[in-house]
């Protein structure tokens, strides 16, 4: 609400007092009453400008001064003022309505509403006493309607949540001022004073200028989380609060500005929160460093201003080791020391990052590939002589670094020199870790890294559009007790369906799924699919079907893995175990040979098959047989090959056909290009075929 238009267009007369009862304002009722402008009756007395009789003078003196003596409002209903410049013979009638302005607990000014009521009163002189008659009660009952009404204005004003005040002239002088006005700028007497001697503080911050200029033009100012530094306390620090802040000019009769309307907020507590929040949504909670997002916002920022800057993309070594021995605290514990030492490390216009788990990234602002390596070396330096003791045991630990450039002088984008600077810590980790290796454009094996890379990516984004298409490779029936079986045996090949609708084989994207944690994720993708598809088939079909599934062998061994297969299967519940039957190579079978069988045996003992692939690639694979409960053995496809060079490649097959049957284990020959593998593999026993010269991969279902 605008106050000061309250009071300036109040239709009763008003006018605002000092202690010793000049003039500090008045308004427009209050200048057509005496027929005077303000600025001619500013730092009169009232008595001056409102002489009455000398009777009268003294009621009205006695009402003012129990007002600065009791710091109460006091009212006086029915008053004979005469005014002798008003010429009249007739008598004046008056009410005045005293109430004090309190300003740290004294009055520092009285606002005087007088109310000529002569139109009203129609008495002889003295009849101010005979209030008993029905004039008198109406008159009565009519003032104390108005004595509400100006307490009203007064709590409304008083109580205004936001802080209000009211400059005069081009001096600023304070004329009123509420209680949130007073608790924003702590100790003072203001009112009657100049701005600039009771808040010099205020001038150098250029609030004055500011008023000068609202008060000079007539235009306004209205400023959003103004920072504004107040001595709050006598003769103590400066405190910085934060205003939403209003300069609205207060123009005359004459349309020119007279004062300034001053209106706001302390918006302190709500801005420092919104800044904490800013705040948080850039940096990494943990370390305090910049996060992923903003470091990548403000390097787009940084490639518009040209130049070339070098980028360190740093992974510590063995971080999961910390993690897992010694709990994530000790974890934690080790990322805020090293985000401390890069700290320590930092020049000034470098920018330090966390981007994610155990990843920490510096951007070096004009910087060449030489100069970054050696930054990055010695950071790298740095953390291996990091000393992290936990428990009373001690650690040492060291970080593997990728450097490279972007801007535009080396016409990389950041986007881009992340990519390549990823790819180069990478490649120091498998090169041996604790090292710097320089990722350029030019590179082959850091361009071979980031297509792996980006496959992960891709791969997900597969995923969850479901473009991961099942193909089956169907296996031949070699001999006739397999035959007898009736099913139906297939491989399930997985394919990815780009974009555009290409096809895109498995080699383009398993060994990236390997190499970066997504393997998981991707068999169970493919055991989820197949078993719907299983589903979808006719019950006669299903019943003469089995898929044999590829598991890796890090998907085999992670956590849940046997309960993952069981909920899958529970969704489908026209699948029956004996429908699948899962791969694993050999080699990561052997790897952990107690714990493989286990899982194996927990799966068979479901109902569940169980194929040994790539078999013969272990060496020595004979010896592990009799620990593995598996079905079929797929003979690995080098050997299969090697019949067609005797005598050599014959002789091994022949041996695992035989160890197997020993083992009561199906045998399944892998590679069969050339149909003239086919009389051979029957004649040496081998139970199934699978290669392109038998069936070439179609969709599934077959």
């Amino acid at each position: 609400m605008d106050y000061q238009q309250v009071f300036e267009r109040s239709p009763a007369p008003a006018v605002l007092l000092s202690r010793g009862l000049q003039v500090l304002a008045c308004n427009n009722a209050f200048e057509r009453m005496l027929a005077l402008p303000q600025q001619a009756m500013l730092g009169q007395t009232l008595f001056h400008l409102f002489p009455g009789s000398e009777d009268s003078r003294r009621i009205l003196q006695q009402s003012l001064q129990h007002v600065l003596d009791a710091r109460v409002a006091h009212q006086i209903p029915l008053l004979e003022y005469p005014m002798p410049a008003a010429a009249r013979s007739d008598c004046e009638y008056w009410s005045f309505h005293n109430t004090p302005l309190m300003e740290e607990g004294e009055v520092g000014a009285i606002l005087c509403q007088p109310l000529n009521l002569s139109a009203l009163v129609q008495i002889e002189p003295g009849a101010q006493q005979e209030l008993s008659q029905p004039t008198g009660a109406l008159l009565l009952d009519l003032l104390t309607a108005l004595e509400a009404e100006r307490e009203r204005f007064d709590q409304l004003f008083q109580q205004a949540p936001g802080f209000i005040c009211i400059l005069r002239g081009p001096d600023h002088v304070f004329e009123l001022a509420n209680d949130a006005y007073y608790q924003l700028i702590g100790h003072r007497h203001i009112i009657g004073q100049v701005l600039a001697d009771v808040l010099p503080e205020v001038i150098e911050q250029g609030f004055l200028d500011k008023l000068d200029r609202v008060y000079r033009t007539g235009e306004p100012f209205i400023g959003r989380a103004v920072p504004i530094e107040l001595q709050r306390v006598a003769d103590g620090p400066l405190e910085e609060r934060f205003i939403d802040l209003t300069y609205q000019p207060i123009n005359d009769a004459s349309g020119k500005p007279s004062g300034i309307f001053v209106l706001g907020h302390d918006v302190t507590e709500a801005h420092r929160l919104s800044q904490e929040v800013t705040f948080q949504a850039a940096h990494d909670a943990l370390t305090g460093l910049r996060n992923r997002r903003e470091v990548a916002r403000q390097m787009a920022e940084l490639e518009q201003a040209g130049g070339s800057h070098a980028l360190v993309y740093l992974d510590l070594d063995h971080f999961k080791i910390i993690n897992d021995r010694c709990g994530h605290r000790a974890g934690d514990k080790l990322l805020t020391e090293v985000a401390q030492l890069l700290r320590q490390h930092a020049e000034e216009d470098d920018t330090l990052a966390r981007l994610g788990g155990d990843e920490f990234a510096m951007v070096l602002r004009n910087c060449g590939l030489d100069g970054a390596r050696r930054r990055a070396q010695q950071v790298c330096d740095a953390i291996r002589q990091l000393p992290f003791p936990w428990q009373g045991r001690r650690y040492t630990v060291t970080c593997s670094a990728g450097v490279a450039c972007f801007g535009s002088e080396a016409a990389v984008t950041f986007s881009d020199g992340l990519g390549l600077a990823d790819a180069a810590c990478f490649l120091a980790k498998e090169k041996g870790r604790n090292q710097v290796v320089v990722g350029q454009p030019s590179d082959e094996e850091v361009r071979r890294r980031q297509q792996d890379m980006d496959w992960t990516d891709r791969l997900r984004e597969a995923m969850r559009e479901d473009r991961v298409v099942l193909f089956g490779q169907r296996f031949d029936n070699l001999s006739g007790a397999a035959r007898e079986e009736g099913m139906i045996c297939c491989e399930v090949l997985a394919r990815l369906r780009g974009v555009d609708g290409e096809l895109i084989p498995p080699g383009a994207f398993i060994p990236a799924a390997e190499r970066y944690g997504l393997i998981g994720e991707l068999d169970r993708h493919i055991i989820h699919k197949a078993f719907s598809t299983l589903q979808q088939l006719h019950p006669a079909q299903r019943q003469r079907t089995r898929y044999f599934i590829n598991v890796s062998g890090l998907t085999l061994g992670s956590r849940g893995f046997v309960e993952y297969v069981l909920s899958t299967l529970a969704r489908f519940p026209d699948v029956e175990p004996g429908n699948v039957c899962f791969e694993v190579t050999e080699t990561a079978a052997i790897s952990s040979l107690t714990t493989t069988a286990g899982l194996l045996g927990e799966l068979v003992g479901r109902g569940f098959q169980v194929a040994l692939d790539d078999f013969g690639s272990g060496m020595s694979s004979f010896a592990y047989l009799q620990h593995l409960p598996v079905q079929y053995l797929k003979i690995d496809g080098e050997f299969i090959k090697g019949i067609r060079n005797p005598p050599a490649g014959g002789v091994i097959v022949e041996s695992v056909i035989q160890v197997a049957r020993a083992f009561n284990i199906r045998t399944i020959a892998e590679s069969v290009e050339w149909s003239d593998l086919v009389p051979v593999l029957r004649d040496a026993g081998a139970d199934y075929g699978q290669g392109f010269a038998l069936h070439r991969p179609q969709p599934l279902p077959l």
